[in-house]
């Protein structure tokens, strides 16, 4: 089974077609999107939506069946301010055009209203056969692998798991905790590598998360003994921005080769 997969924030701005397609031409059976991606103002890029671009799906799930790789997340279903989680509905009721059977979550609201909107969202995730993944980050409301288990204790629900992030866990101290976790309950996760120090500012961390990590490898986090408690059929995804060597002029093509392979690497020391 070739559990590789891509997350988009490592090419952020590239078009899905074109994300799909570099991917696939690494080595990867999986990649994480998002619902719906904002270009910035004067980027250059474009803004698209899963959600309500017919035409855009038809083409995703084209070129998904062309490559033959999955769409195993997607991403930026959060718990905001006021806002219902409801504004996913939509997403939802077309996700099986994509093949696709995972969200993931995170919340930037208080946590009282975080646990019921969540809770929610796990619910009414339920009739599409749709499983919703916690990201705790040590920078957003539900900081601590602790807390997302708490969470994920209390709603109750099969189809709400935990998604674990090697940099997130290990900055929380809780990469040991993560290796003792009921391996059922991980059903995904993001690697990359980073400096096991904290950022000065939650600016600086969100910083770094979005724009800068490290190659699988490279840094200071216990990705082997995290990936021990894994089981054999999680996806584990390649979240690695790597502005500097973008700004240096190493094509996506490139930066994305060297994180599957060092993903690899990873993986067979993990499970060897």
């Amino acid at each position: 089974m070739n559990r590789i997969g891509l997350e988009y924030i490592t090419l952020m701005g590239t078009h899905p077609l074109d994300f799909i397609r570099i991917a696939a031409g690494a080595g990867c059976a999986n990649v994480a999107l998002f619902a719906t991606y904002y270009a910035p103002a004067g980027s250059g890029q474009q803004s698209w939506s899963l959600a309500h671009d017919p035409a855009l799906r038809r083409d995703v799930a084209q070129r998904l069946g062309d490559h033959g790789v999955s769409l195993a997340l997607v991403d930026g279903v959060a718990v905001y301010r006021n806002q219902s989680v409801e504004q996913f509905r939509p997403l939802f009721d077309v996700m099986g055009e994509l093949g696709a059977y995972r969200v993931n979550t995170v919340s930037f609201d208080e946590i009282g209203r975080t646990f019921d909107e969540t809770a929610r969202l796990v619910e009414m995730a339920q009739p599409y056969g749709i499983t919703v993944t916690m990201e705790p980050c040590p920078v957003l409301t539900v900081r601590t692998l602790a807390q997302a288990l708490d969470m994920i204790r209390q709603v109750e629900q099969p189809n709400f798991r935990l998604l674990i992030d090697t940099m997130h866990i290990s900055r929380t101290g809780e990469a040991e905790a993560a290796s003792r976790v009921d391996p059922g309950l991980i059903d995904y996760v993001q690697i990359c590598d980073a400096p096991l120090a904290m950022p000065p500012s939650n600016e600086a961390y969100m910083d770094e998360a979005m724009h800068e990590r490290q190659i699988p490898g490279e840094g200071e986090l216990p990705l082997v003994s995290i990936l021990r408690n894994v089981r054999p059929d999680v996806v584990v995804s390649g979240e690695v921005p790597l502005r500097s060597l973008e700004k240096a002029g190493v094509s996506a093509e490139e930066r994305v080769r060297r994180i599957v392979d060092a993903t690899r690497h990873v993986l067979v020391d993990a499970t060897g």
